[in-house]
């Protein structure tokens, strides 16, 4: 019984230390092993919740260990025995929370973010208490095992992508909530985007810009992230490249530079292309741009949006076209063959608002 008392005590200390500024030395293998601790503290929860003598001497231990610490950390918040119930929360909160978490452990934290493959039977967390809104290990778990991590949204993205932006998201307004952070946020936007055999950094950046949009307290969050999209035009290709269409529109709602720049990735596209008049269509050229048909579906969902954002993008088509002789020919103009290709089983914006 001793062993198992030292050992919580000693995650107790650890759960300190990360909130503290000492967790900036901390790389992948003290967060994978501070995991681990919390594993066995929910394991320890679930074994000897209803064994009172057992729960006592737990609970004492505890008491003990955060007198011990608030003497050591002024701004201690106590651990309790409920909280080894969810504990991997707790520690997970604590990191967000830190704005001395290094980008390297968010990396972590993302990269390591999986469904849970046991229940438990202690308190199961649907929120972080301490992050109103953000989607904690467990919660989110039981969501992904529910829809095999398959499901789509109406705006095209996958639950774990949005359950990790969630968690990406909170940790960035807490940085931005503290003057001179701002630094910290681009290089942790820096890492997340640098080249790996499996990015999922365009999916991860969109889940944080849309979870945004159920809290406007955290528009700065997104704000600063258009800002930073906007500088990073590599970035901005990456994200066109790897995200749906209908997350593509959904951002370029939200934010008019984004609809720019993701105009000018399309621009770019189109006249990549050339028409092959032996097949009568506009083909790519190997490893550049997209076939028409994609470059299409781009345009339609923009135009299909129900926003603003739909005239401008037929009035943008339209300047085109004329500035590319404004033939109606087949094959002549990409562009006149885009409209051609939109306004087939296709309502147009009406043209007497924009022209």
């Amino acid at each position: 019984m001793e062993a198992i008392l030292k050992n919580l005590e000693s995650t107790s200390e650890l759960i300190a230390i990360s909130q503290t500024e000492y967790v900036k030395w901390w790389d992948e293998g003290t967060v994978d092993r501070a995991f681990q601790w919390s594993d066995y503290c929910e394991h320890i929860y679930k074994r000897f919740n209803t064994n009172p003598t057992i729960r006592t001497a737990i609970e004492n231990r505890l008491r003990q260990t955060n007198e011990l610490l608030r003497r050591t950390f002024t701004e201690h918040r106590d651990f309790t025995f409920l909280d080894l119930g969810r504990c991997r929360d707790v520690l997970l909160v604590s990191l967000l929370k830190n704005p001395a978490c290094p980008c390297s452990v968010i990396k972590v934290i993302l990269g390591s973010f999986k469904p849970n493959d046991r229940c438990g039977d202690g308190p199961v967390s649907m929120g972080f208490s301490d992050l109103p809104g953000s989607i904690s290990f467990k919660s989110a778990g039981e969501v992904l095992r529910a829809t095999n991590g398959n499901r789509r949204d109406t705006r095209g993205l996958c639950v774990e992508p949005l359950a990790k932006g969630s968690i990406l998201r909170e940790h960035i307004q807490n940085l931005l909530s503290h003057n001179g952070n701002e630094s910290l946020v681009s290089s942790l936007l820096d890492s997340l985007f640098q080249p790996v055999s499996d990015n999922s950094a365009p999916e991860i950046i969109a889940g944080v810009l849309l979870s945004c949009e159920d809290f406007p307290a955290h528009d700065v969050t997104r704000n600063f992230i258009f800002s930073w999209l906007q500088a990073n035009p590599n970035s901005i290709l990456n994200m066109c490249q790897a995200l749906p269409v209908l997350t593509l529109t959904e951002l370029a709602q939200q934010s008019e530079g984004f609809w720019l720049a993701y105009m000018g990735i399309l621009k770019n596209w189109a006249l990549a292309l050339s028409y092959d008049v032996t097949v009568g269509e506009w083909v790519a050229s190997e490893g550049s741009g997209v076939p028409f048909t994609a470059l299409t579906e781009h345009f339609r969902s923009l135009l299909s949006s129900g926003h603003s954002l739909d005239r401008e993008t037929l009035r943008e088509l339209r300047e085109l076209k004329e500035g590319d002789g404004g033939f109606e020919e087949r094959g002549l103009s990409v562009w006149g063959d885009v409209l051609s290709e939109l306004s087939t089983g296709q309502r147009l914006p009406d043209a007497a608002n924009i022209l």
